[in-house]
């Protein structure tokens, strides 16, 4: 009976043994990590521009570019991306974005700021392009200067060059603190 017992607690110690090792590294625990699937390319200086009639409509400048291996999404660091119409321009930075080729779209997130040709500014923490509909749009507070006259929301949606803004959420109108 001794043997049965000393066999019974062996095969106890050992599977309990496999069960932690199988936990701590197989994944399955709750201290791992989640990580991206690795990157199909990864390289520094992206340069993309669209065109349509001769006329440029955006460029998009990246210092450095991850691209996934569905080669649909590509995240970048250091972006800028300039968006032209009739002779105005909007030029926008942002510490981080996502070019997704298929849905024609751009996200930058991070610090976020933009200016146009013509002086109005605009910040905030995101900002997101739709090539589709060419509609710029965020979903966090913004704000858009110009004239002395400061535009505040909790989100808006816009043409792409900033010069018709529908503002939704505590939207306000106001002159700059210490204007002009």
């Amino acid at each position: 009976m001794r043997k049965h017992k000393s066999l019974i607690l062996t095969v106890l110690v050992i599977l309990l043994v496999a069960l932690a090792y199988y936990l701590l590294f197989s994944g399955t625990g709750t201290d791992q990590k989640q990580t991206l699937p690795p990157s199909a390319m990864e390289f520094d200086n992206l340069d993309l521009k669209e065109e349509t009639d001769g006329q440029l409509v955006w460029k998009l400048k990246a210092a450095h570019v991850k691209m996934d291996n569905d080669k649909n999404t590509i995240r970048m660091d250091g972006v800028e991306i300039y968006f032209s119409k009739d002779g105005n321009e909007l030029h926008v930075t942002g510490d981080s974005g996502m070019l997704k080729q298929k849905e024609k779209t751009v996200d930058i997130t991070g610090h976020v700021e933009g200016k146009t040709a013509d002086g109005m500014i605009y910040r905030g923490d995101n900002i997101h392009y739709d090539g589709k509909t060419q509609i710029l749009s965020s979903d966090r507070h913004f704000s858009a200067e110009r004239n002395g006259r400061v535009l505040t929301a909790e989100s808006f949606k816009a043409d792409r060059m900033l010069e018709r803004i529908e503002a939704k959420g505590n939207a306000r109108l106001a002159d700059k603190e210490g204007g002009e």
